[in-house]
């Protein structure tokens, strides 16, 4: 069987386990996330690591996301355009900090809060810096004495 043809095998709750096992979520979190039971989860991912040959969740979800890359970037590549395969859902790794229309409760994991707060703690100053250089500049500009 060809490697890629496994991932094939993988129902799609098992491919949303195994992403969430990739972003560093614990059994637990993705049993709050999800509502599922943690003994469901830990049967549903043993199964998808049996199915793909790997040897644990974190191999499983590494080859997963390794595969679901190949597929969206063949997708991006494809010279008849992106309406020729299915579109990505979103662009944007992280899911937004705050509710959106996609959906009104977003978990985040640990991973994805670090990112969030790097994204905020050095976007914000550095953005109100550019902002005032620019007030300044055209001040000056317009002849202000500053």
């Amino acid at each position: 069987m060809d490697d890629d043809s496994r991932f094939e095998l993988l129902s799609e709750r098992q491919r949303m386990y195994l992403r969430m096992v990739h972003d560093l979520c614990t059994t637990q979190e993705i049993a709050f996330k999800t509502g599922e039971s943690e003994t469901t989860i830990d049967g549903q991912i043993k199964k998808a690591y049996q199915k793909i040959g790997a040897s644990g969740r974190t191999e499983a979800a590494r080859r997963l996301h390794g595969y679901e890359l190949r597929i969206a970037q063949d997708q991006f590549l494809d010279p008849r355009g992106p309406e020729s395969g299915s579109r990505l859902s979103n662009p944007w790794p992280l899911p937004w900090p705050v509710p959106s229309r996609f959906g009104t409760l977003n978990i985040m994991s640990r991973q994805q809060v670090v990112i969030w707060g790097a994204i905020i703690t050095i976007g914000i100053p550095m953005g109100m810096t550019v902002v005032a250089m620019l007030i300044l500049a055209i001040a000056l500009l317009l002849g202000a004495h500053v």
